[in-house]
Formats: C-alpha cells, sequence, structure tokens
C-alpha cells in the first residue's frame, strides 16, 4: 500500500495501514513537533535558454534506458510491484513513441 508521509510529503510503502510516516525520522519530527525542513526545488533554467541537440540526444536517450531498466525490474519483482513497473515502462515507451522518438 502506497502512502504519503504526513511530515515530508514523500510517498512510500507502508507496511500496515496504520502507517503515517516514512521513516523514524519524520515520526519523532511529528512527535517533538519538529517541522520538516523545506526540499530543495529543482532549478528551473532560465527563461529563453535552449537545449543543444546533443542534449536533447542524451536525455531521450536516458528517457529509453530508464524504460527498458523498468520493464527488466519488472520481470525480478513481486506481482503487484511488478504490474506498476511494467505499467510505468509501457507509458514511457508509448510517450517516446507518440513523439517519434
Amino acid at each position: 500500500m502506497i502512502r504519503k508521509c504526513e511530515v515530508c510529503g514523500r510517498d512510500f510503502a507502508a507496511r500496515r495501514s496504520t502507517a503515517r510516516y516514512c521513516s523514524p525520522t519524520c515520526r519523532s519530527r511529528a512527535h517533538r513537533g519538529y517541522p520538516c525542513p523545506p526540499s530543495k526545488a529543482p532549478a528551473t533554467p532560465a527563461p529563453g535558454a535552449l537545449m543543444t541537440t546533443d542534449e536533447v540526444v542524451g536525455v531521450v536517450e536516458r528517457a529509453h534506458e530508464s524504460a527498458a531498466d523498468l520493464s527488466r525490474a519488472s520481470l525480478l519483482t513481486p506481482s503487484p510491484l511488478c504490474l506498476s513497473l511494467a505499467a510505468a515502462a509501457s507509458k514511457i515507451e508509448d510517450a517516446l513513441r507518440s513523439e517519434g522518438l
């Protein structure tokens, strides 16, 4: 069962239906009333910044590699997770195919 941590907001695989926190650190932060440190926002590119052809090719290659990695991982994992990994891999492959990449 995938749940969202009440402290940091990350998704985690809960072992029990009553699980509320992703880690002992988040559990102790909640108990003590400490706020979770803000997560670092991804760096946004400068407006008007363009990618070179080599950068675009690299991104597409990494997307194909990640889809292949997910497909391989789906063969080695238990059933519920296997289906999720296979679905994610097929969505990535479909998106790449629809863009002609």
